[in-house]
């Protein structure tokens, strides 16, 4: 987290990364390799960074350059072999050398760069405006319930909804995220599209759920409420405050979101209450996949805040999801 003028600006979440001098001294051995063994080992650092960049196309490298290494020892080899003309041999297989090792250290520099220096994902910063999202386990505080099994569960829904809004578009890593014990609230950066966050993430969020709490024991099964709103943030060095949070934060404990999960289909393991300025703003503009004849308009009144929001039960779909 870093702050700027005044205080007026908090940047937090994925920023510029910060290299120590160790790590940039250590990501020299791709230089060492390659010119300690004359090129003939160049593959090694080509593949360790198409390991690190997980960049398909790198593993093509890896095979080109174990080709030339080959044909280089090759001629090495003609050359000691060779009477009259292994001069000329000599000085063809040290100039192809020469330009192999070359290339190969230009093309491994800048692989180094973008294994040291990914470039940022995102920025979330004090007075923009984000998609915001919050997920509470209900009943997660059960009597009977372990250590062990909060542990599993936890690692369970925080997995499927990190899929879930990979698989919806909207970059995990990018957004900033809190843990609330029993669930968790996730900013999303203002250039993912807000729609996202009602379809497909919701539909994705709910068969995942559904189809885990068929296959699990009683103990582990989840049962969700969210809770959807956007607005304007305000971060400070505890994180994010502001009256879109508050508002969001009414929204997850109101009694009309406990009551319709109460209500809810034993199968249904997921519901949601998504404020009147995001229904108003992203779900009625319309979009593919956006059913608003699904959502029911509520009156909350929690504390000091009576607002109108919709109210959604998502259907479990259990099939495989594409």
């Amino acid at each position: 987290m870093s702050q700027g003028d005044g205080g007026n600006k908090v940047a937090v979440g994925t920023g510029p990364t910060r290299v120590s001098t160790a790590q940039r001294v250590v990501s020299l051995w791709y230089f060492v390799v390659v010119i300690g063994s004359f090129g003939m080992l160049a593959p090694i650092p080509v593949a360790h960074a198409a390991i690190r960049l997980r960049r398909g196309i790198l593993w093509l490298f890896v095979l080109g350059y174990g080709g030339i290494a080959v044909a280089m020892t090759f001629l090495l080899e003609r050359a000691a072999a060779e009477g009259e003309s292994e001069a000329m041999l000599s000085f063809a297989w040290l100039f192809g050398t020469i330009l192999f090792v070359t290339a190969t250290c230009v093309h491994l520099a800048r692989l180094r760069t973008k294994i040291l220096y990914p470039p940022p994902a995102a920025w979330v910063e004090s007075g923009m405006h984000c998609g915001l999202f919050s997920i509470d386990i209900s009943g997660f505080g059960q009597v009977g319930r372990s250590s062990e099994i909060f542990v599993q569960v936890r690692r369970m829904l925080f997995g499927v909804l990190s899929t879930a809004f990979e698989a919806s578009g909207i970059a995990w890593e990018a957004c900033l995220k809190r843990d609330t014990g029993d669930g968790m609230i996730v900013v999303v950066p203002p250039h993912f599209p807000k729609f996202r966050l009602v379809y497909p993430l919701l539909s994705r969020l709910t068969a995942e759920l559904a189809r885990y709490n068929v296959v699990t024991e009683q103990a582990l099964r989840i049962r969700v409420r969210v809770a959807i709103h956007a607005g304007e943030i305000a971060l400070d060095e505890y994180g994010v405050t502001g009256r879109p949070k508050v508002l969001l934060a009414r929204l997850l404990d109101s009694r009309v979101l406990r009551d319709a999960l109460a209500e809810a289909p034993d199968e249904s393991p997921v519901v949601v209450l998504v404020s009147d300025r995001f229904h108003e703003d992203v779900q009625d503009q319309g979009g593919p996949g956006l059913d608003t004849m699904s959502y029911r308009q509520v009156l909350v009144h929690e504390k000091e805040t009576e607002v109108r929001a919709w109210l959604h039960v998502p259907d479990p779909v259990l099939r495989e999801l594409r």
